[in-house]
């Protein structure tokens, strides 16, 4: 009988040492379309292996010299990938301990000669499709052994017959069961679930039976060394007939670096990586929560915006790493007081983990839920702002910070938290305003003045583009020769619309946008243009002073700006008076003495203005390369019948005098004042008694008439 070849030809190792079976049994194969190699012996057939390499199946008999079939067998299945290679054993021994031991030494089957030819071409296709399936099974499950490890999953079948759970080996891995049998009971397990999670996971498991969709659950597990592992369950059901209940097959997984992973994501998208805080967004998601709560209620609760004063000043002097740990240290310290200043928690969040958060730099908020109104909310802010204003050691150093508060309450303020959080941030600014150190109630006055603020700044950022700036200038005249000794550059603002707009009014809001600089730099180069000017049609003024903004001052580079404008107008350095209030030169003391000495070495006048409303010391004083003294015209208010203002202007007088210094006298507005002035030898006096700030044009008619005036007395005098 002729057989059809296969389109894959099955390769056969024949080995036999009788040249005639072997003979007939080759052609019968061929025949059939196979490949067919013919080896006498079983050392032969290992040397062909090693060769060749494996072929589909070895027929093999048992009987030969030299090496037998059970010992070729034995080393044949030890070669590498041989363990489902179909060997067929043949032999004239037809007996039941050579069958065994053929099976023993691993023969997939067993014939007794003599074979029937037509007969074993069917047998050896069904083997080698049998080998074939097998070394696919074993593909298949090593692929999945592979996917549940990488996967971190096992599996496990619910026997409702004996009612427990037989888990395959990685399930008792993941669930870190040591009974190798895989019999690791319910009850075991759920010994091992957290108490809090025990009776859902005992409820889950026992709807299996009755359960007829697919279903989850995920819990927790202790290990057996106390680590704990995140689990996911999930089952199949399965009808078997003929069976009551539901066969349920399932799956355990270890999702712990997931959840793992989840919550460092968690972290990051809602918590701040410094403090440990609540960020912004969760604050927000927290903060509609309670106000639904509190609405539901009828009840009240205040929100706190709290800002630490001064710290970019701490950060730049001190380093980031020391601005860091001071954050930490005010969000430990801020948990601590609200912890003690208000123990009441709220349903939402009631261990009050998330009233607290940093909002961003040095921003924090605060949600103080049934706090009692504005009584209550007061109280607790007071405590915080005490307690905050203790001093901190940082690694060594001891830093003192103080808190700007606001204080916005719902429902009286706001109704949603937008405008609540918006509300918190305009009194928290107000408070800032006000000097700082302090806190502010929400008013709904001030968000008219945000307003105006804004509409101040979007209109300061067009005025340079648009020429609405000018310069207008104070004269100084000397007490001594009567003469123009220089003027004062004073800033004007003029908007079509705003109309003349104070610089009470315009600067605070330039110098916090930061405007302040491009402006600051306009009136340098502005005033220095218009002596320039001055000078060169005829018109001698000694000197122009400019008043100097503190991020103008701090700015690197400033005196080489100066220098630059300088050059630029071909002026003299001494033509030039910078003028600095106490507080810029006092809040970074060590820098100010280096910016103040690369000043003088260009060879500018400086000078300290509104003296003795400041804070600064004569020890400070003389480390500072000054020229000038400008006494505050606060002092000179009836400084002829108020003795205290009297004797401050004496003592700075005297006291410049000393120190060589120049002293001029702001706001003299009577003859009076001159007179007592003149008679404490100040040096230099302006104001309305001699001519308000006027447009430059009419600094040369000024000129004149001081000079007509100066003449005329020196004629009386004489």
């Amino acid at each position: 009988m002729h057989v059809q070849p296969t389109t894959s030809p099955i390769r056969v190792l024949l080995v036999d040492d009788d040249v005639t079976s072997r003979y007939l049994l080759a052609e019968a194969l061929e025949q059939a379309g196979m490949v067919v190699t013919e080896v006498d012996g079983g050392q032969q057939a290992l040397a062909w292996v090693a060769a060749e390499g494996l072929p589909e199946i070895v027929l093999l008999d048992v009987m030969m010299p030299g090496i037998d079939g059970f010992e070729t067998c034995t080393r044949l299945r030890a070669h590498p990938g041989a363990e489902y290679l179909p060997i067929l054993m043949m032999t004239g021994l037809d007996d039941r301990s050579s069958i065994e031991h053929a099976y023993r030494v691993g023969a997939t089957d067993f014939a007794v000669k003599p074979v029937l030819a037509s007969v074993m071409v069917h047998r050896i296709r069904y083997m080698v499709r049998a080998g074939e399936a097998t070394r696919a099974l074993l593909h298949s499950e090593q692929r999945l052994a592979a996917a549940q490890r990488m996967a971190r999953i096992g599996d496990w079948e619910w026997l409702p017959e004996v009612g427990r759970i037989r888990w395959s080996a990685r399930a008792l891995e993941i669930l870190d069961c040591a009974d190798p049998t895989g019999d690791c009971g319910l009850e075991t397990l759920i010994e091992r679930v957290p108490f809090d999670e025990r009776g859902e996971v005992a409820a889950w498991f026992a709807t299996l039976e009755q359960g007829d969709q697919d279903a989850e659950l995920r819990h927790r597990v202790f290990t057996r060394d106390g680590r704990v592992r995140h689990l996911r369950q999930f089952v199949e059901p399965s009808h078997p007939e003929g069976q009551e209940g539901a066969c349920c097959y399932g799956a355990v997984q270890d999702i712990t670096a997931l959840q793992e992973a989840q919550a460092h994501i968690h972290r990051l998208a809602f918590f701040d990586s410094l403090t440990g805080l609540p960020n912004r967004v969760l604050f927000q998601q927290r903060l509609e929560q309670v106000l639904g709560l509190m609405r539901m209620r009828r009840h009240a609760c205040a929100l706190v915006f709290l800002d630490l004063d001064n710290f970019k000043q701490i950060n730049d002097t001190l380093g980031h790493h020391i601005g860091d740990r001071l954050l930490q240290t005010i969000a430990t310290r801020l948990a601590a007081s609200l912890a003690a200043a208000w123990p009441t928690r709220c349903e939402v969040d009631p261990d009050g983990h998330q009233c607290l958060a940093r909002l961003g730099g040095d921003e924090f908020a605060l949600l103080l839920p049934d706090v009692g109104g504005v009584r209550g909310a007061i109280r607790v802010v007071r405590q915080l702002h005490h307690d905050l204003s203790e001093s901190l050691d940082l690694d060594g150093t001891t830093v003192v910070v103080t808190p700007s508060i606001g204080i916005t309450l719902f429902p009286q303020d706001a109704q949603n938290a937008a405008d609540l959080l918006r509300n918190g941030d305009l009194a928290m600014y107000q408070a800032k305003r006000a000097g700082k150190n302090t806190y502010r109630l929400f008013d709904a006055r001030m968000t008219e003045t945000m307003r105006q603020r804004m509409r101040i700044e979007t209109a300061l950022r067009q005025a340079l583009a648009n020429d609405q700036f000018s310069l207008h200038y104070q004269p100084q005249v000397d007490l001594g020769s009567g003469e123009l000794s220089g003027v004062e550059a004073l800033l004007r603002w003029h908007h079509p619309e705003l109309g003349t707009v104070s610089p009470q009014v315009f600067v605070p809001v330039a110098e916090e946008s930061g405007l302040i600089l491009q402006i600051g730099d306009w009136v340098l180069r502005e005033a220095c243009l218009q002596l320039a000017r001055w000078r060169a049609a005829g018109v001698f003024i000694p000197r122009v002073a400019v008043n100097v903004s503190a991020n103008q001052f701090a700015r690197p580079g400033f005196p080489e700006r100066v220098a630059q404008v300088l050059r630029e107008n071909a002026l003299d350095p001494g033509s030039l008076e910078l003028e600095l209030t106490e507080t810029v030169l006092m809040n970074q003391a060590r820098e100010a003495v280096t910016t103040l000495r690369a000043l003088k070495t260009i060879g500018v006048h400086l000078a300290i203005d509104d003296f003795g409303t400041g804070y600064s010391s004569l020890s400070y004083l003389r480390r500072f390369p000054i020229d000038r003294l400008k006494i505050d015209k606060s002092f000179l208010v009836d400084i002829e019948r108020d003795r205290d203002n009297a004797a401050i202007a004496q003592a700075v007088i005297a006291m410049a005098e000393t120190m060589g210094l120049e002293v001029t006298a702001e706001g003299v507005e009577r003859d009076s004042q001159l007179e007592l002035l003149r008679v404490h030898r100040c040096d230099e006096v302006q104001g309305f008694l001699f001519s308000r700030p006027i447009v430059p044009e009419a600094i040369p008619d000024f000129c004149q008439a001081l000079r007509a005036i100066t003449r005329a007395r020196d004629e009386e005098r004489g």
